[in-house]
C-alpha cells in the first residue's frame, strides 16, 4: 500500500481510518472523530514545522476530510 503524502485529503483520510479501527469505540464514531480530527489540528498547529501557507493547505484538507467521514460515519 503506498502512503499518501502527509497534508493531502488522502493522508488524512487514512489517518482518520487507522485511529477508528485502532481504538475501541466507546463514544459515538462523529464524537470520536471529532476528537480525532482535534488531535491532527493541534499536531498541525503547533507541532508540524512548515510555512504558514503549508499549514493552511493541511487544515483545509483536514477540515474537508473531517465532514467527508462525520457524513460517512
Amino acid at each position: 500500500m503506498k502512503r499518501p503524502l502527509f497534508g493531502t485529503v488522502e493522508y488524512f483520510e487514512q489517518k482518520i481510518e487507522k485511529y477508528l479501527e485502532n481504538k475501541q469505540l466507546k463514544k459515538n464514531k462523529k464524537e470520536r472523530i471529532s476528537e480525532i480530527v482535534s488531535e491532527l489540528e493541534n499536531e498541525i498547529r503547533y507541532d508540524f514545522t512548515c510555512h504558514d501557507r503549508i499549514k493552511k493547505e493541511c487544515l483545509e484538507n483536514l477540515f474537508k476530510v473531517s465532514k467527508k467521514a462525520s457524513k460517512v460515519h
